[in-house]
């Protein structure tokens, strides 16, 4: 498969090494030429271009083809958004990917049909919340920004263990929308108890999950 790096510096040359590794034809694009000169010497197999992928002329000195990969990796979130405007509209090819350096500009990406974003801020973001989490604690939808849902292992040093779910205090936006307990779902009401060995389904506003983990497990 070609695949088509739009700017990223090193990190165009580091994705390239391995692409090329797996066997794939790799063009890069960036605007600065010193650069440039720098990956042709690094990625012989590579074709490099000098100049300004988020331009349709340069653009199409590529001679792109509706089965190439096109990757934007500028640091400039209008550029990428410019470039995989292009390269979906006037040339074709069927899912664009962009690096968004602003997690804020993904919805822009996204109206505009480019569904395949990258968020570097999103990735860490995330890894560093899953990092914070116990291992009695699984997120179910690990990408969801407006509900978390999650699967909490109860034990018998719980502050919540023996308490009834109307006794809990939990925040506004979330509930305990089942509780497993060995072979059997039970679909909560406020006078169930939560007993040690119960699995917890969890659901909440992103915002509130600290407070429900520290509710039922204690300091999270």
């Amino acid at each position: 498969m070609r695949i088509v790096l739009i700017a990223g510096t090193e990190l165009a040359y580091h994705l390239s090494r391995r692409l090329q590794d797996k066997g794939h034809q790799i063009t890069i694009v960036d605007k600065d030429e010193e650069f440039c000169e720098v990956l042709a010497k690094r990625l012989k197999k590579a074709t490099i271009i000098n100049g300004d992928g988020s331009k349709r002329h340069v653009l199409e000195q590529l001679e792109l083809n509706v089965d190439d990969l096109f990757v934007a990796l500028t640091p400039n979130d209008q550029d990428n958004l410019i470039a995989c405007m292009l390269a979906k509209k006037v040339f074709k090819l069927n899912r664009p990917i962009a690096l968004v350096n602003d997690p804020d500009n993904i919805k822009v990406f996204r109206k505009i049909g480019v569904s395949a974003v990258v968020s570097p801020t999103e990735i860490l973001s995330r890894a560093i919340e899953d990092s914070l989490f116990r291992e009695q604690i699984t997120n179910l939808i690990p990408n969801s920004e407006r509900l978390s849902v999650f699967r909490v292992e109860m034990d018998e040093d719980s502050p919540a263990v023996s308490k009834k779910l109307k006794d809990l205090e939990l925040p506004k936006d979330s509930v305990i929308g089942a509780i497993i307990r060995k072979d059997e779902v039970i679909i909560p009401g406020g006078d169930t108890g939560i007993q040690a060995d119960d699995t917890l389904i969890v659901l909440s506003n992103p915002s509130v999950q600290s407070a429900v983990f520290t509710i039922l497990l204690g300091e999270v």
